[in-house]
């Protein structure tokens, strides 16, 4: 894009044809308006006429289609984008949404594919067992041990404000120990084993994990979720789409070029035609 929108700009600028006038001096030397438009024929025209026969076939499988993108979109998507509005930017910007338009009317998901895409990545769609926990840290079996019995007096009641006095772990101490909701796969194997016999409400013995020793309070429990097929069918579909969209995206100026059959009836400008 950017070399056909510079070979446009340079054509403009000094018009059509090729013209003897100097645009530029050094050391006794000079540029002409020719020499330039030369050079840049020569490097970038293959390029931006390729670029310009791409956009001409994009907008006319559009047209195909009863496709349109409105100065309104435009607008809208410079503006969501913080893109200055001008002429660079809002080419660029039709182009870009008439390939998505194009795309999401391209692409198909038909039950089989979503039924396949399902089965390929059931991970997608479980959800591990989780536990949410508070702890209390300590750096020593003494501290652990007045703590543990500070709890049992108030049969854990006053864990978080135990937690936010007496706590050495920086990340959960303000929060009164809160651990956040956590996989139990993500545990560390001591403290996973500590938690598979625990009901939610009970703390535990303090348990040395690293150095330091450890007491947990199991705030709540979520089981593994497995969703089938027809539960999740909709979202499947939906991200299957999106995959699909974003690839044809990729594709799609190659693929109407090799439909089209193009033909460059100059030979300066042939470069690669595949």
């Amino acid at each position: 894009m950017r070399h056909w929108l510079l070979l446009v700009a340079t054509l403009v600028l000094f018009g059509c044809r090729p013209a003897e006038r100097i645009i530029a001096k050094a050391d006794g030397i000079t540029v002409t308006s020719k020499e330039l438009q030369e050079n840049l024929w020569q490097r970038y025209g293959a390029i931006a006429l390729r670029e310009l026969i791409q956009q001409k076939l994009l907008e006319h499988e559009a047209q195909k289609r009863g496709i349109k993108v409105t100065d309104k979109e435009v607008v809208e998507t410079l503006k969501r984008q913080g893109l200055v509005d001008d002429y660079k930017n809002r080419h660029r910007v039709r182009i870009e949404l008439l390939l998505d338009k194009l795309a999401n009317s391209m692409v198909e998901v038909t039950e089989a594919e979503a039924r396949d895409y399902y089965e390929q990545n059931r991970a997608l769609y479980e959800k591990p067992e989780r536990v949410q926990l508070r702890d209390i840290t300590l750096e020593s079996k003494e501290n652990a041990d007045a703590i543990w019995k500070a709890l049992q007096l108030r049969k854990g009641n006053n864990f978080a404000d135990l937690a936010r006095h007496f706590s050495t772990n920086p990340a959960t101490r303000q929060r009164g120990g809160d651990m956040g909701i956590i996989p139990v796969s993500d545990l560390h194997p001591k403290l996973r084993e500590v938690v598979k016999n625990m009901k939610v409400g009970d703390f535990s013995r303090p348990v040395e994990i690293n150095g330091d020793w450890v007491i947990v309070k199991l705030e709540a429990r979520f089981p593994a979720e497995r969703k089938n097929f027809e539960q999740v069918r909709d979202q499947v579909i939906t991200q299957l789409k999106q995959q699909k969209i974003w690839q044809l995206k990729l594709e799609l100026p190659n693929k109407l070029w090799r439909q089209a059959k193009v033909q460059i009836l100059d030979p300066r400008l042939k470069g690669d035609q595949r």
